[in-house]
């Protein structure tokens, strides 16, 4: 026990540490090549959490009804709303008195909290999996999502991963369980449901999960799996009625999710199918949005978020997910490529981009001053490709060790999480994105080490 403590504490501490360092260093402004101002820490989808708790706190204190409080559901729900509540408690005010992100020190104790919360998860997670491999294995599994440094990087980030993890590994240690209880499954579906709130890439994870269910309890499938769905179900309730209360429409998917697809393949589908430049992919997609826009009724689409009622805004995005879908299919084998191809990028680890290196670089602006075009990008693909391969190949003998001990429960549950989150976030090719399936590499990075240091031994006992 105390050398899980001590690992729980060192990464903790550590996690704090940089924590204080960013905020010291970062929390200032920037102006980019293109002269736009941006917060150097709170940029990208940070920033737009952070204007969705000020709305929150503005709408609040004018005496609003909580339902009936935010604008269109365009991003994760939960983040902006995690934002508020901390802030509220230690009194740091978001915005100042013209409208600028407040320049505060005390945002450390926000990244600090949700540090604090990854950690003692660590522990809750460690009485788990103890039951199921020897001491040293969960020692190596909590020492890598302790220390590693693409999930750490995380908690002094105002990104959405640190609780995402956080739950994801609640989530985990439960379905390691593998309970018929009643009460435990409802609370999985619940954790489940949190996980939708945080990062809207959950949406869909409740279907293999169900296979799961059917494999592991078998016929007895049925009772613990009604619990779990109720559990799931009654945060879709919730998120759909705050919607309906807002906008007059019961709604649970994020308009991202929506737009996504359209933003970011569909052009390169266009383009190769056609063999035209990308630029001109949008132009023909444009061109097809009026005139769907026209046939509708509605305003040209380049002017659709000037439409002051949400609800009539809802159509547009379900037209784009419709049209989205509508391509894939008809191009299947430019999908395949265009997604292996992304997939091939998405999986190779970047542990310092989108934090640390996302701080010292400017958000937009000139792209010969952005990370891309740098040295440091450059030099730093050696490292990645090297670390990324150690990673994997510690995994493949955990991979090993896991089929030689019949953990079939838990190879399982590893591999539809990695299908799932691959196949529904690899297509877009941001590393970033990878996050999540390090939870789930923990359990093989474990054992693979544990299985390689005991093989060592033996070479050195027959020597």
């Amino acid at each position: 026990m105390k050398k899980l403590l001590g690992i729980v504490v060192l990464g903790l501490l550590i996690s704090s540490t940089i924590s204080f360092y960013y905020i010291s260093k970062y929390d200032v402004y920037e102006v980019s090549s293109d002269d736009f101002e941006n917060h150097q820490m709170i940029k990208g989808g940070g920033h737009e959490y952070w204007s969705l708790a000020g709305q929150l706190d503005k709408d609040l204190t004018q005496g609003k009804n909580f339902f009936k409080t935010g604008s269109e559901y365009r991003i994760s729900y939960l983040p902006s709303k995690t934002i508020y509540a901390l802030s509220s408690l230690i009194k740091l005010d978001l915005y100042d008195d013209v409208g600028k992100i407040k320049i505060d020190k005390k945002k450390v104790y926000l990244l600090i909290i949700q540090t604090i919360l990854y950690y003692l998860v660590l522990l809750f997670f460690y009485k788990e999996i103890i039951k199921h491999y020897s001491q040293n294995i969960c020692l190596y599994i909590i020492g890598f999502l302790s220390f590693e440094p693409t999930l750490i990087l995380f908690h002094s980030s105002f990104y959405s991963e640190s609780t995402f993890f956080s739950f994801q590994l609640i989530f985990l240690t439960l379905l390691i369980k593998k309970s018929e209880n009643i009460t435990i499954n409802f609370i999985m579906g619940f954790v489940l449901g949190l996980l939708l709130l945080q990062r809207s890439v959950a949406m869909f994870y409740i279907f293999p999960i169900l296979l799961f269910y059917i494999y592991a309890f078998k016929k007895n499938f049925l009772k613990p799996a009604t619990f779990f769905i109720f559990g799931y179900i009654l945060i879709l309730v919730f998120l759909g009625y705050h919607n309906y209360s807002r906008s007059g429409v019961f709604y649970v998917n994020s308009i991202q999710s929506k737009k996504d697809l359209y933003k970011y393949m569909i052009p390169s589908i266009i383009s190769k199918k056609n063999k035209i430049d990308i630029p001109e992919a949008h132009n023909i997609l444009n061109l097809n949005q009026n005139s769907w826009s026209k046939k509708n009724n509605l305003m040209e689409i380049n002017k659709i978020q000037n439409i002051p009622i949400e609800k009539d805004r809802i159509p547009y995005h379900n037209y784009r997910l419709n049209e989205s879908l509508r391509i894939i299919i008809e191009n299947p084998i430019i999908t395949i490529k265009h997604i292996l191809s992304k997939t091939m990028h998405f999986v190779v680890l970047d542990p310092l981009r989108h934090v640390h290196i996302f701080y010292q670089y400017e958000y937009k602006g000139n792209p010969e001053t952005s990370y891309y075009k740098s040295e440091i990008q450059k030099n730093l693909i050696p490292f990645r490709i090297f670390y990324t391969l150690f990673i994997y190949i510690v995994c493949c003998l955990g991979l090993i060790s896991l089929f030689k001990n019949n953990k079939k429960d838990h190879l399982l549950i590893i591999t539809i999480s990695l299908l799932y989150f691959i196949s529904l976030c690899g297509w877009i090719g941001n590393t970033r994105y990878f996050a999540p399936c390090l939870i789930y590499l923990s359990i093989l990075f474990g054992n693979g080490l544990n299985f390689f240091i005991n093989y060592k031994k033996q070479i050195k006992l027959k020597i």
